[in-house]
């Protein structure tokens, strides 16, 4: 499955938001070249997070922030989580853009996992 995440911060409401994006239908993704931002994503959940919450996680750690990010509702897989984690702590420390795009591809992700 093609996902996507949406990280932003909202400094109106002091909420992160983190909106998790699929691609919906098999679509053939044989070559090397394949560009995943020309899918077409359908929006599948949304949380949000209050700002000091997450401050407090980051200071405490990646492992803490992956702990605060997952719930019942919004549990992403290990490589996924850890990548969301560092754009979150990006975004908190001042990175340029307060909106991060995170794309997945579950093949390469397992296939991946599966080698180590």
């Amino acid at each position: 499955m093609l996902q996507r995440y949406d990280i932003s911060m909202d400094d109106d409401t002091d909420r992160l938001s983190i909106k998790e994006f699929a691609v919906i239908g098999r679509k053939p993704r044989k070559s090397d070249y394949y560009n995943m931002a020309l899918e077409n994503f359908s929006l599948i959940h949304e949380v949000t997070f209050d700002v000091d919450t997450i401050r407090a996680a980051i200071k405490e750690g990646s492992e803490a922030l992956i702990s605060e990010l997952r719930s019942d509702d919004f549990f992403p897989i290990d490589p996924c989580s850890k990548i969301i984690a560092e754009k979150v702590t990006g975004i908190f420390n001042g990175d340029a853009e307060p909106v991060s795009e995170v794309y997945f591809d579950d093949r390469t992700l397992l296939s991946t996992y599966n080698e180590d």
